[in-house]
């Protein structure tokens, strides 16, 4: 009878809740065919809190080399953030260029950790958000990286990049032994064993056992066009919208902006705002103004990717990223010419359901071999990395599930495993 009764209680308040979710996103997304000023003077002001670079530009992997030949993983958001929160209270001294092989012998060292970033991006844009003083050396200005290597032994950091034959190593003062003790708490790391060889692809640390994570189901909550328009026009007043299926809203300035009814995808063009010449580095910080005027709206944003005049935020869930179609989970800028091009998508996850479904996920040498038994060139695998898939749910569409997946970047684009597989490395 009480097992009866929670069922109902719950089945009542997701109902309840979907509800009013549906009532708000229709009376949000349906603008008139009229100026928009004054439905928005209207509409009250929303608040956003700011997000800022240090927000966003922070390693979400950790990899603690108890000794020489063992290695743990963890991916604690609070652990990593606090572990790097000290990292960058320390002083840093005596900066110097590290060739290929002082790369390889710290890389495999003990006594340890490792902390990496998802994609690299360069070592200055990280000393000015972190306001560090590296005193990089001249020859280096214009390194990027991903990894951060602390010797627990000697009180030596190492920045690194992704291909492993660049870094600059420095001499380092701080309370290392506070970090050393947070490492030990191996109950609240939630440590996962890992392999490192040198036969390891692209410098990937293995997962040596089985996976068995939990899956998540959340309530969606589709944002309003004012919560883009506000974040991303350089005038958000007196806007104008034509009436049609899908949500067009644009201003005199040239700037416009389409929502997709059947899919919530989120488009906008304008002109870049109004920023510091950065010089080289612009990119970062011109389209992280996409991201800091959205504040919290489309929760844990993470730096993910990079490509030539494009810059991908992902969103982050139990410290694994979530891929969806139709640009769910994902903010994507695209800066060329003074203008600038943004897709995102205005669904949401908001409320989480709870759930005691897990999913079991193999091994990474295993999942290597039946990439290459598929005939994937293992060459052309840039990283592999376990996130959370967006899928439908099958009762509502008010509800997405979010499923624990292999994913694979494969010639610079990311792909399910088994979709990989599938197609046998061929695009």
């Amino acid at each position: 009878m009480n097992q009866l009764l929670d069922k109902v209680i719950k089945v009542s308040l997701v109902t309840m809740i979907l509800l009013s979710l549906f009532l708000s996103w229709k009376i949000w997304t349906k603008p008139a065919n009229r100026s928009l000023a004054e439905k928005d003077k209207n509409s009250g002001e929303e608040l956003v809190h700011s997000k800022k670079m240090t927000d966003v530009y922070v390693p979400t992997k950790l990899f603690y080399h108890e000794s020489k030949d063992e290695y743990l993983y963890s991916n604690k958001e609070s652990m990593i953030l606090d572990i790097h929160h000290k990292v960058t209270g320390f002083n840093f001294n005596n900066g110097k260029e590290m060739n290929q092989k002082e790369i390889e012998e710290i890389i495999y060292a003990g006594d340890a950790f490792n902390l990496l970033f998802p994609e690299e991006y360069p070592l200055s844009v990280y000393e000015d958000i972190y306001d560090l003083t590296l005193d990089i050396p001249s020859e280096m200005k214009d390194m990027m990286f991903n990894r951060i290597i602390f010797s627990l032994k000697d009180d030596k950091i190492y920045f690194v990049n992704h291909q492993l034959d660049k870094g600059i190593s420095y001499d380092v003062e701080g309370d290392s032994k506070s970090i050393e003790s947070i490492l030990k708490d191996k109950k609240k790391a939630n440590y996962l064993p890992v392999s490192l060889t040198p036969e390891n692809i692209a410098g990937i640390y293995y997962l040596v056992d089985d996976v068995e994570l939990k899956t998540y189901s959340y309530i969606l909550a589709p944002q309003s066009f004012t919560t883009f328009t506000k974040a991303f026009f350089n005038q958000p007043n007196d806007l104008y919208s034509n009436e049609s299926d899908n949500v067009n809203v644009s201003n005199g300035e040239g700037e416009s902006l389409t929502i997709q009814s059947a899919t919530g995808e989120v488009t906008y063009f304008g002109k870049l705002k109004k920023g510091k010449d950065r010089g080289n580095n612009s990119l970062y910080y011109d389209t992280f103004q996409y991201v800091e005027n959205l504040g919290n709206t489309l929760g844990t944003l993470r730096y993910f990717d990079s490509k030539e005049g494009d810059i991908i935020y992902r969103n982050y869930i139990e410290g694994y990223p979530v891929f969806g179609q139709d640009m769910k989970g994902r903010l994507e800028v695209g800066v060329k010419n003074k203008s600038v091009f943004v897709r995102t998508n205005q669904e949401t996850i908001q409320i989480p359901i709870p759930s005691e479904e897990t999913v079991s996920l193999i091994p990474t040498e295993e999942l290597m071999a039946n990439l290459v038994a598929a005939g994937v060139d293992l060459s052309k695998v840039d990283d592999v990395q376990i996130a959370y898939e967006w899928q439908a749910n099958a009762e509502t569409k008010q509800v997405v599930d979010l499923v624990p997946t292999w994913y694979v970047k494969f010639e610079d684009a990311w792909y399910p495993a088994t979709v990989l597989m599938e197609q046998g490395g061929a695009k």
